[in-house]
Order: structure tokens, then sequence, then C-alpha cells
């Protein structure tokens, strides 16, 4: 694996594997923190894993997600969901620490689905999974070029990231499975021409209302064609076409959704303001440009203003 698809802000080390005549294990430092994998049979019989951090178990087979502390040491290493937006938890230790630590294993292999996942685990890549199917239905049911039209622009705009914006201040079940706060869908091939549909926290139960979003100067479905590369210009009847095809995708998500936020514990700070994304980071790069970028040492890019420093007229301290 190539550093530049490393996510996390620390390096994993292996230190050593054994292999008893009953199991076979692989112990490895991540950072501060250690790891061990050991293999273990699924509820299928199946080979499968188990996999410790600091000397505590956070995943065995079956489980739909690993335990909270490695989304502890994910936020911690420096992992965000807006800026990493084709990772989540999951996907980063079963796609990158778990081929490191498994390398040299023997046979047999651990039972792994087309995604790389051990069978039962809900992650990001299943979500964009579902949203892709959704997006094709549109396409398949779409009437007339206004129908074909809507059809291409979600067609260009994927689903990459789930944001989940906790608030402390919602009522939430001991087990942190009740009604969350605001979750963010970022849609788009680059990062930098991204829209996003927002879904505040529910009134009551029932469903989200989403809502588009993305762009300050445009209209929703204006926004949404010019991300997607396409004539910003819509067709007659695009927006009420376009409306009834968000409403489709989004119910197609939504129990999909709600079962993989129930994996994601409650209370980590996915979404830091700006203030808290830049304190303690360290510019390691300057990119010429309109405006320059300052390019900091977990990934970020900040803006730099280039406009002159004010200046007064009159003395003054």
């Amino acid at each position: 694996m190539s550093l530049d698809a490393w996510i996390l802000g620390a390096p994993l080390k292996v230190l050593r594997r054994e292999d008893h005549p009953y199991r076979e294990t692989t112990l490895a430092t991540l950072g501060r923190h250690e790891l061990g994998l050991s293999r273990r049979q699924t509820p299928a019989a199946q080979p499968g894993c188990e996999i410790f951090l600091d000397g505590r178990s956070i995943f065995l087979p079956g489980a739909p997600a690993p335990d909270r502390a490695w989304f502890d040491l994910c936020r911690e290493l420096g992992y965000e969901p807006a800026h990493h937006w084709d990772w989540d938890p999951a996907l980063i230790l079963f796609q990158q620490v778990l081929p490191a630590l498994a390398a040299d294993w023997h046979e047999p292999p651990l039972d792994l689905d087309t995604q790389g996942l051990p069978e039962g685990v809900l992650s990001l890549a299943g979500l964009r999974q579902v949203f892709a199917e959704a997006v094709s239905g549109l396409r398949r049911d779409g009437l007339g070029p206004v129908g074909a039209k809507v059809a291409e622009t979600f067609e260009w705009l994927p689903l990459r990231a789930v944001v989940f914006h906790d608030d402390a201040q919602l009522p939430l079940d001991f087990e942190g499975s009740g009604p969350c706060g605001r979750v963010s869908l970022w849609l788009g091939i680059h990062r930098d021409r991204a829209v996003a549909l927002d879904g505040p926290a529910p009134a009551g139960p029932g469903q989200r209302r989403w809502v588009p979003g993305g762009s300050e100067t445009l209209p929703p479905a204006r926004a949404f064609l010019t991300a997607a590369g396409l004539d910003p210009e819509p067709p007659k009847g695009f927006e009420s076409a376009f409306e009834a095809a968000l409403h489709h995708l989004c119910h197609q998500l939504e129990g999909p959704l709600d079962a993989y936020r129930r994996t994601y514990p409650v209370g980590i700070p996915w979404h830091r303001d700006r203030r808290e994304r830049l304190l303690g980071r360290t510019i390691v790069d300057v990119r010429a440009g309109d405006p320059p970028m300052l390019l900091l040492d977990d990934g970020t890019e900040v803006a730099l203003d280039p406009g002159p420093v004010p200046s007064w007229e009159h003395g003054g301290i």
C-alpha cells in the first residue's frame, strides 16, 4: 500500500507474527497504540478474525462494526469524513489495517466479501452501493428527456461521504441509538466541486426532510447540474423532476442509513469547525493560485485571503 493512500496520521508497524498450532496471531503498533489480530472461526464456520486494540477486543466475526475504541482512535489520528470522504472507520480498519496485519497469514484466507469486508459489516461502501442502485432505478424509470437529464445528473454525483453532526443536547437512549442530529450526504466526483444533501434531525417519528445544498449563489437544481459538469441551465420541468428524484433516492437510503448510523458511537465530534480543524496543525506546503492555499500536515487545505492588510490613516496601537 502506498503512503499516499494511508488515512491515519500515524504509521502501522508489524512487530511479529506467531503461528501456533491452534491460532495464528499478529502483533503491531499504530502510533502509541497496540493492535493484535487473531484467527477466529465465524458463526458460519468460515475463517474469520478477532481484532484487539490496546489489549481489548474491538471486533469479533459477525459484528456490524468495530467497537467505539476504534472510532475514537480514528478521530484521534486525524480522520475526518468531510476530508477523507472515500473512507470511514470500518473501511480504514478492514481495507487498510487488516490487509497489512494478515499479509503473511497461511491458508485458508479470511472470509471477506467483494468489498474486502467481513460478512455483516456495515460501511460507507454499502451505502454507496445502495445509492448507486437507486440512481440506476432513476435511469430505468425516467420518462422523457427531462427524466433522463435528472438521472444523468445523479450519475455524475455519486455518494462519497456521510457526516453525522451529533448534538449533545439531543435526547438519546442509553445505547446511543436514539434520534441523532443533522446528517450530511456529500455527492460528487471531486471534493472541490461537491454538493450536499442535508437532513436535519426529525422533529418526531418518521423520515427526514432532505434539503439540497452546496451553493450560496445558485438554486439547488442549477448547483447540482454545475457540480455534475452539465449545462447549468435546467430544461423546463427539471426542478419538479429533480425534487421527485431526490425524494426517491433519500427514501431508498433511509433504512440503510439508519442501520449505518447505529454503528457509529454517539458524541464523537466528527464535524469540527474551522478553528478546531486548524488548532495544532503545521503548515507543510504553500500552493500558488487564486487564492493561494496552505497545505497542513493532516491534508487540510486552507485558502489565504489575498486582500491587503488594512492600514490606518491616523496613528494608534
